[in-house]
């Protein structure tokens, strides 16, 4: 059975440091955030907005735990 965390809370980083999950996927709340502000802004300049605006996500494994972009990713939801 795989077993697989979302969002970072830091119980289940936890547990993906220490293999008790398979994965975690994980949203950019940056990204979240600043697409947000960008609609209100074109919508408050009489322009069309998105119904949807997909910020994607990102499936992080154990091994991809020490690169710099997981990690400021995992930092920003802590």
């Amino acid at each position: 059975i795989k077993m697989i965390g979302f969002d970072a809370w830091p119980m289940v980083v936890d547990g993906l440091e220490k293999g008790d999950l398979d994965s975690l996927i994980i949203q950019n709340p940056f990204k979240m955030g600043y697409e947000g502000v960008k609609a209100i802004v074109r919508h408050m300049q009489g322009q069309t907005v998105p119904k949807e605006v997909d910020t994607g996500v990102e499936l992080i494994t154990q091994d991809r735990l020490a690169d710099p972009k997981v990690r400021e990713l995992l930092g920003s939801q802590i």
